[in-house]
């Protein structure tokens, strides 16, 4: 077991999957008004799919998409809501389900959320889960790597089956036998830290034989 975790910088596209992990599909989806050059080069290098003609293809699950999803609604399109409705602070878990989940707002954010994301679908490859058949419920409910939470674990068991490369900025990607691109300069050390050089040992002469 060993790790190949490398600077995307570094990374030639091959005719393979690359699956990006949620937080840097919100960072494609919504980028901040000032780009840092790390943020700059995910997108640069996500952009690099549409022209690129060795055809990688970018993997998404459902189970992604659910996450995108979820988490662009609550932390995107909902703070703009409930500040529009004069709350300076989320008003709590209700409000979003009771108020924002059943407003005219939410449906339009929702449909412009998922055109956002139709409009990569010619570089996207729709993939099956898989739970229940190569992902079995003992390897999905194993103990995770240190770090990784159950949706992270879950990616990696995936991308593992089918020799994906995981493209990612969270620290929490450190694990073995899975190619991980990144930027995350933490993720990088922890990386360089783990090669262990073997200097060969070489035994004395006895009796000058």
């Amino acid at each position: 077991m060993a790790y190949n975790i490398r600077n995307i910088r570094n990374v030639t596209l091959q005719k393979k999957g690359y699956f990006f992990d949620a937080n840097l599909w919100l960072l494609f989806l919504k980028p901040p008004n000032e780009l840092s050059q790390r943020q700059l080069s995910y997108l640069q290098f996500f952009e690099d799919f549409k022209s690129n003609q060795n055809c990688p293809k970018i993997i998404v699950t459902a189970l992604l998409f659910s996450e995108i999803i979820n988490r662009y609604l609550r932390d995107v399109t909902y703070p703009r809501f409930y500040r529009k409705e004069k709350h300076q602070q989320d008003p709590g878990k209700n409000y979003y389900k009771t108020v924002y989940r059943t407003s005219q707002q939410y449906k339009i954010d929702y449909a412009l959320l998922c055109d956002d994301i139709r409009s990569y679908q010619e570089y996207c490859t729709l993939v099956n889960d898989e739970l229940g058949s190569k992902i079995t419920i003992d390897s999905l409910f194993a103990v995770p790597a240190k770090g990784l939470d159950f949706n992270d674990n879950y990616y990696c068991l995936l991308s593992k089956e089918h020799n994906y490369a995981i493209v990612t900025d969270d620290q929490d990607f450190f694990v073995e036998d899975i190619e991980i691109l990144t930027l995350n300069g933490q993720l990088l050390e922890k990386a360089k830290n783990s090669i262990k050089i073997k200097i060969p040992i070489t035994m004395p002469l006895v009796d000058g034989k």
